[in-house]
Parts: structure tokens; sequence; C-alpha cells
């Protein structure tokens, strides 16, 4: 780890580990990203313009385009000032570095838990960083809730994309999934409800909606708003961690396993059940962002708020995630010329409420 004395030439004969993480990850980012959009492309060239608002799909395509290469410039910058600092360090102590030693730096820096310490530590920083925690979890509602009722499958990759990525980024690869999906795809049937409508899908989800937010409140105590160079308690790692699990168990419970075992059969006792998640969200949401105001306010007054988006690349890589969220979102309520709630999927969607006016006639 950067600051440490470095080790003996013994221990660097291979980076193999290091580098196989790191090109994984990249990896896996690309890879996401490719199935993603070729999804998207495929869905685009099948369908005619009377399908679907061209406009709109080209405007969540810039936003997706936009979110993606401004957040991933500030994560490459992160990349570039993480390097300097373990070279600072390496000089520090007497071994000054004369070729790029890439392998020695993954091997000796934790890019993950140093980038969210950045992005974390500090209540100026945090409150950029808390709203990533609720967007991530309206996504995850939205995916269920719009996605799956409308047949998009691979739920997963875009929650998984979101993580590793960039929540805006997946976000708006969503929406556009959403509008180029044929409006005649229907619901699940309403007239079939389980045995027990207590038991279902949504209870991943409402894991999900408590496992995110309890780690965002948590993540405000001062034991874990200690300076950086002050040692973290272990469970700092474990608390980032619970989002990524738990918003990932209903995506993966629907790739893996047959139909029948997660499908909200009783609708309208699913649709009860995810308004009160999204009121959890919301009204959790506001209170977290309203508490890290006041400690911002407290402790710096707002006016360093901006300057702080540009004060670390993590910082800013996370702060312009949370600036695209905002500007998605306020978008696609725009054009869908719809009520709030049926923005974020409260009570049905717009598509499932003009598949019942249908019916009826």
């Amino acid at each position: 780890m950067a600051g440490e004395n470095p080790k003996t030439a013994a221990e660097y004969d291979s980076n193999i580990r290091a580098y196989t993480i790191f090109c994984s990850y990249m990896l896996l980012c690309i890879s996401l990203a490719v199935f993603i959009i070729r999804n998207l492309l495929v869905s685009f060239n099948s369908l005619s313009p009377p399908g679907f608002n061209r406009r709109h799909v080209l405007l969540f395509s810039f936003l997706a385009t936009a979110s993606l290469c401004t957040t991933w410039y500030y994560m490459y910058q992160y990349f570039v000032d993480s390097y300097q600092r373990w070279v600072y360090w390496q000089e520090f102590y007497g071994r000054p570095i004369v070729n790029l030693e890439l392998g020695r730096w993954l091997r000796e820096t934790e890019l993950f838990r140093e980038a969210w310490l950045a992005a974390i530590v500090g209540v100026h920083r945090y409150w950029w960083t808390a709203q990533i925690f609720l967007f991530a979890c309206g996504l995850g509602l939205n995916l269920e809730q719009k996605g799956t009722r409308k047949g998009i499958k691979h739920t997963w990759a875009f929650m998984l994309l979101g993580q590793v990525v960039a929540i805006s980024f997946a976000t708006n690869l969503f929406l556009i999934s959403l509008l180029l999906t044929p409006k005649s795809c229907k619901p699940a049937q309403k007239d079939a409800p389980r045995k027990n409508k207590w038991i279902g899908p949504w209870l991943l989800n409402f894991i999900a909606v408590f496992g995110t937010l309890w780690p965002a409140y948590s993540l405000q105590d001062p034991e874990f708003q200690a300076p950086p160079h002050i040692l973290h308690p272990p469970r700092f790692l474990r608390l980032l961690l619970v989002p990524h699990f738990v918003l990932l168990l209903l995506p993966i419970a629907r790739a893996v396993l047959p139909t029948k075992y997660v499908s909200d059969e009783d609708v309208p006792f699913a649709d009860r059940a995810y308004n009160f998640m999204w009121n959890i969200v919301i009204g959790g949401g506001g209170m977290l962002v309203l508490k890290a105001s006041a400690a911002v306010w407290r402790e710096f007054g707002f006016s360093v708020l901006v300057p702080t988006l540009f004060e670390t690349p993590a910082v800013s890589s996370v702060g312009w995630d949370v600036i695209f969220c905002w500007i998605t979102w306020y978008a696609w309520w725009k054009v869908q010329k719809v009520s709030f709630d049926d923005v974020i999927g409260v009570e049905g969607s717009v598509e499932e409420k003009e598949v019942e006016v249908e019916e009826t006639n």
C-alpha cells in the first residue's frame, strides 16, 4: 500500500495476479457494455420508427455517452493520480522508479478501497457519494417493476454494469431499452394470485433497498469519517460490498431460476409493495441527503460543494455520475410527459395502464 516501507525485490517476481484482477475488471466492464449495446442495436434495427421515438433514443444515447466519457475520464485520472502517489512514496523510501512498473503499483495499492475512501471520507465529499446509493436503489426497482414486466431480459447486466462502470450510464441504457421495447408487451397476468402473496420476488427487492440504505447511513458515522490516514475499521469494505451484493440478488435469481419462482403473479399486491419501497427510498434518501447537508453546513457551508466536485478524481467520477443521474431522470420525466409516480414506477407503469385501457375497450 502507498506509504509503506517497500518490500524486497523477491516479492515482485510475479505480477500475474495483479494484472489478472485489473484486466478482468476492465474486460468485465467492456463485455457488459458491448453485450447491452449490441442487444439495443438489434432492437433498434428491428423496429420501424413509428414503434419508438427516434429523438428520445438519440437523447438518452447522448446522455449515456456523455456520462460514460465524463465518469471514466475522471476514473482514468484517478488511476494516474494513484500511480503518481505510489511513485512518490517509493522514492520517499529510497526506491526510485525508473521504468513504468504497473504490476508493482497494482500489487501494492488497493484501488477499490482507496477510491471509496477518497469519495466517502469528509462530509463534503460524502454529500455527493451518498446520492449514488439512492440512484442505484432506483435503478434496481425500475429494472424489476418496469423492465421485467415489459419483457426485458438480462436485467442483471444493467445492474452489474451500473456497479462496475457508472449508475448513470446503465440507467440511460436501460431507459433506451424501455423505449425500444414494443408497447404490446403485457405485464404478468393478474388473475392468478399466489397462495401466499407475502412470499414473492418483491421480498428480495425489499432486502436490496434495506441493504443499500443501511450502509449509506452507516458510512456517515464518525468512525468512517475519520481522516484518510487513520486506519478505518475492517467493516468499511464490507459495508461497501453489501449494496453491490443485495442489488444483484433478484436480477441473478431471474437469470438462473425458472420463471415460476421469480414472477409476481399477484400484480396488484406487488404494486402496493413496490409503492411502499419507493416511499422508503424517497423518504429515506431524502433524510440521508438532509443529514449529509446538515453536516456540510456545520463544518464548511454549502459553498464548498462545487469545489469538492473537482477536489480529487475519485470524487469527480462519483459526483458526475450523480449529476448525470439527476439529468437523466429529469429528461425521462419530460419526454414521457407523465406524473412523477409513473416515472419512478409507483402503482404500475404507463405501459401497463395503456394495456389495461386497451383490454377494457
